[in-house]
This record gives structure tokens, C-alpha cells and sequence, in this order.
């Protein structure tokens, strides 16, 4: 597995040119993939046919790894091309995805000059060894990937014509006035745990989290209805099972384009989930990144720094009930009800001997996923009910993934 801050989706739908380095410390030699090019024709005023592909105008696709460190595992990897002259397309139209030994592991935009520099971790072999390769896509208006985008000349000046797939999920005009408030959380280490449990975590690249748990006012707009016994529109939605908050998810990331996070499946007559990881729609946290965010780069008891009453509503200030969100004071990354009001549903499956086998080399990104059917989840953050000790940052508790209980909801998350 390669790692990089700020990995996302490819846009498999667009055209796409492909050349690959081997880069290595006695010769750098070019290699030009033998798979087919998905291409359109650009035809001019008249009709007739331009350029055969658009990648036509991409010349002097290069690789160079600038620096890396093989002790650390570590390589910053540069891509850069050249636009014909008289293209119709500016650099900062073209993305650029990199793999390294044919796998994917990074995608982003040049810039103006046709540069786009990455860095990737994780590598379990010397850098100058391994092959990367540079693909490039064009990307007007950076065009989602569920979108099917042709180009073409009009009087002089190149449109972009957006088909929308047919399987596109009808979008509700009332999910713009609740959708959830994401703020991002950059890459970085921790310790996760406490005491004789404590290990050292790497999160390798930044994520969007939802400033609040899910209300119920964004639930029901999204999934038609509202389970939560304490009504209130701007309370965290609650009675939501695991396997209803990965519904929601794929729900919402359709609504707003993007792919589906979770396959979501029966085997044997139990659910089953795979996390789609090249999805950048909305998902649960991992137990990982919860933690992470909660504790907000410091280690103390709460998510944030002041008195647990002024943080959470638990169960000596809640008055037997969940709360409207975003009432008590947010932790130092300015997320709200990290700890108290409803627990919040994680992606690991519950192993209560998680940490016992982490002490040593820092983990990368962990997530406890033996099992897709398995039938007890992780659950964070205390609730309106919990004693203050539950409500701890560190604290661990399950739950059975059918559950729909009062006291239980959930938190989005994309990645970026």
C-alpha cells in the first residue's frame, strides 16, 4: 500500500494518455503503454476532424523522482508536460494521476507551468527501483467523475457539452439548506489510546469532517424518514444503525455526485460492507480518525480543553436528552460534540484486543476490518446518558450493528 497527503479519486470517465518512467540511479528510460486510449475527436467550425485526440496537444509527459529518503520510505515524485502551441486547453485543465508499480496512489491538477509535484509514503523498496507512471486527463470545469464530458468547437472557442449519467440520483432542493458543515483536518501523527494501550498513529492524508454529528433535519431529507426518538430538527439524528448510516452515506455521496463509499451485500444471509477507498463521497471515520480529530492535537481526557459541562451533554448536565448540535464549545479544531450528546458510529468492527499487537513502528492509517459481516461496531464519544468517564477521548465501546438505540447516531467524513 502507497500513501500520499491528499490522495483521491481517479476521474476514470475522461480521456486519458499514459507514458511511464523507470527511474533508477543508473538511466532513465521511456516506456509508452501499449492499452488503448479512450479518446473523442475535437472537430473544427466546419465539421471536420482537428485532432485526432485531445492528448495529441500533451507533449514531453515526464516523471522525476526530485528527492526521497529510502530509510523513511518516503519519495517525492514529480510530473510535467508541454501543451502544443495554439491548444485549446490550459495546463490547469489537465489532471495528472500517478501509480507506482501499477498502482494508483495519488491524482491531482498541474498548475500553470504543467507541474504537479507528490509526496509517497509507504514505499517498501527503494525508490530509484521502482516504476512510476504519469497518466493525464483532461478536465474542464474539473468535471466530476460520474459525468461524461465531450468537447467540442464552437465559433472558435472549445465547450464543454456535460452529460449527465442517466443513473444520476435525483437531487432534493432542500439539501442545500442542511447539508453538514465540513471542516478539513490535515494529515499528522498522534498517540491513539492511553496509558499501557498507547501507540503511535499515522493519519498519511487530510480528510473533510462533518463539524457536527448528523441532524435530523439532513437525515430525512435524505433518507425520507426520521427515526430518532428526541425530535428536533437541528438534533443529532439517533435509533440508526450501523448499517443505516452506511445507507446514508452512499445516499448523500450519490445526491452529491459522487461515487458510493461502501458496497453494501448479503453472503450467506448477513450484511456485508467493502469500503470503496477510491471514493471521495461521504463516509463514516474510522476509530482511527476519530480519535484523531477528537483529540485535536493535544492529549487530554476531553475533545477540547475546557470542563467536561462546557464540552458535552452527558449525564449530568443532558436533563435525560439529546441536544440541538454545536451548542457546547468546539475542540481546538473546531469540531462540536466530539464528546457527549449521541455516540458516534466508527467503520471498525469491534475487537476489544485492537491494541495489543501495535506497540513498536508507528501504524499507518489503522482499521480493524476482519470481518465484513461482523456484528459488533465501534462506537465513540459518550452520549447524553453516559458517565463523564465515557465520554473520554480515548474511551472505547461497541455496539451491535443492527442496534437502533436513542442514545446513538453518527459523523461524515470525505476524503480528500
Amino acid at each position: 500500500m502507497y500513501l500520499m497527503t491528499g490522495m483521491s479519486r481517479l476521474d476514470d470517465g475522461l480521456k486519458r494518455s499514459s507514458m511511464s518512467l523507470k527511474i533508477s540511479s543508473a538511466q532513465v528510460s521511456l516506456l509508452r503503454k501499449g492499452h488503448a486510449l479512450d479518446t473523442q475527436q475535437v472537430r473544427d467550425k466546419s465539421g471536420r476532424r482537428a485532432v485526432s485526440s485531445w492528448s495529441e496537444y500533451i507533449r514531453h509527459l515526464q516523471v522525476n523522482l526530485s528527492e526521497h529518503s529510502n530509510v523513511q520510505g518516503w519519495a517525492v515524485v514529480e510530473s510535467r508536460f508541454e501543451l502544443k502551441m495554439g491548444s485549446p486547453f490550459r495546463p490547469t485543465d489537465v489532471q495528472l494521476g500517478l501509480y507506482c508499480e501499477g498502482e494508483e496512489v495519488a491524482v491531482g491538477y498541474a498548475d500553470a507551468q504543467g507541474k504537479w509535484a507528490v509526496r509517497v509514503e509507504g514505499l517498501k523498496r527503494p525508490a530509484e527501483e521502482l516504476i512510476f507512471e504519469a497518466h493525464a486527463r483532461l478536465s474542464l470545469k474539473r468535471a466530476r467523475s460520474e459525468r461524461k464530458v465531450m468537447y467540442e468547437v464552437r465559433q472558435g472557442a472549445l465547450s464543454a457539452l456535460e452529460v449527465a449519467d442517466r443513473s444520476r440520483t435525483q437531487r432534493d432542493p432542500q439539501l442545500d439548506l442542511v447539508l453538514p458543515e465540513l471542516t478539513k483536518i490535515r494529515a499528522g501523527n498522534f498517540w491513539m489510546g492511553r496509558s499501557a494501550t498507547a501507540h503511535r498513529v499515522r493519519i498519511p492524508r487530510p480528510i473533510m469532517v462533518g463539524v457536527t454529528p448528523v441532524t435530523q433535519a439532513l437525515y430525512e431529507v435524505v433518507m425520507g424518514e426520521n427515526p430518532s426518538h428526541f425530535k428536533g430538527e437541528r438534533r443529532p439524528v439517533e435509533q440508526v444503525s450501523f448499517w443505516e448510516a452506511l445507507e446514508f452515506c452512499n445516499k448523500l455521496s450519490a445526491l452529491e455526485g459522487e461515487s458510493a463509499p461502501y458496497r453494501l451485500y448479503e453472503e450467506g444471509g448477513r450484511r456485508c460492507v467493502e469500503w470503496l477507498r477510491s471514493s471521495k463521497g461521504y463516509r463514516l471515520l474510522t476509530e482511527a480518525e476519530w480519535e484523531y480529530c477528537a483529540k485535536a492535537g493535544r492529549e487530554g481526557l476531553y475533545a477540547g480543553n475546557l470542563a467536561l459541562g462546557d464540552l458535552a451533554w452527558y449525564q449530568d448536565n443532558a436533563r435525560g436528552r439529546t441536544h440541538t448540535v454545536g451548542q457546547k464549545e468546539p475542540n481546538d479544531w473546531g469540531l462540536y460534540d466530539m464528546s457527549g450528546n449521541v455516540w458516534e458510529w466508527c467503520f471498525d468492527e469491534w475487537d476489544e484486543a485492537a491494541y495489543d499487537h501495535r506497540f513498536g513502528e508507528q501504524q499507518l492509517d489503522p482499521v480493524v476490518a476482519h470481518s465484513p459481516s461482523a456484528s459488533k461496531r465501534v462506537r465513540r464519544g459518550g452520549c447524553w446518558l453516559a458517565f463523564a468517564a465515557s465520554c473520554g477521548v480515548s474511551n472505547r465501546f461497541s455496539g451491535a450493528a443492527t442496534q437502533q438505540t436513542d442514545d446513538t447516531g453518527f459523523r461524515v467524513a470525505r476524503t480528500l
